[in-house]
């Protein structure tokens, strides 16, 4: 329990650390990052990473979740069912009005692919990580293997990479973006079938307890 409050504070600050993107700081970071990166492009590259960006795109995180609650709900795991297609929902709506608030714009320069919408956070980010990590969880809590995690870690890491090597996000909004999906991976882990049960058990371990 204590290791989740503290990755949220964690995650939290790292958030309003990179929310104050104007400063020296943060622009030398976004620069010096970005520059590396843009550095790398070959055209062999290119192609692989402008395919692999589209794993954050709405449509295909849509099918995914709509494809994950299904088999959820047929295995009879109705609150996970729910909190999957939550995860999206509550990320999205979330990074909009996030987005609305800061109202940063896109990089201008150096673009494989046009996006529209503001930067800050990066929707792909947030959303993917949200998505890919908490299915991650979810499937870990049945099958208790830690590569899942590793892959749900990886995948919108990667993810977040290839948005700034494309050239749509600084660096800086895809932290950002990491670290609001982070927090409400958090909050949705602690409301899933497993978390609920587990909860119901020590509370009534401490109601025998104290009588």
């Amino acid at each position: 329990m204590k290791k989740s409050y503290l990755s949220m504070m964690l995650c939290i600050t790292l958030f309003i650390i990179f929310a104050f993107y104007e400063s020296i700081f943060v622009k030398s970071f976004d620069f010096s990052l970005r520059e590396w990166m843009l550095s790398l492009r070959t055209e062999s590259l290119n192609n692989i990473v402008l395919a692999f960006t589209h794993v954050g795109d709405a449509k295909v995180l849509a099918v995914l979740c709509l494809l994950g609650a299904i088999v959820l709900f047929i295995m009879k795991k109705w609150r996970n069912s729910l909190l999957l297609i939550g995860s999206i929902l509550v990320s999205y709506g979330l990074n909009l009005l996030v987005k609305s608030l800061f109202q940063r714009e896109r990089p201008q320069d150096f673009r494989l692919l046009e996006e529209d919408g503001y930067s800050f956070p990066s929707g792909n980010a947030m959303v993917g990580t949200t998505f890919y990590l908490f299915a991650a969880v979810l499937l870990y809590q049945r099958f208790q293997k830690r590569w899942i995690l590793v892959v749900g870690v990886i995948l919108p890491f990667l993810l977040g990479l290839s948005r700034v090597y494309v050239g749509v996000h600084y660096p800086s909004d895809i932290l950002a973006g990491f670290a609001l999906g982070i927090v409400t991976v958090i909050v949705l882990s602690k409301l899933t079938d497993k978390s609920a049960k587990q909860l119901e058990s020590v509370n009534r371990n401490n109601t025998n307890t104290a009588v």
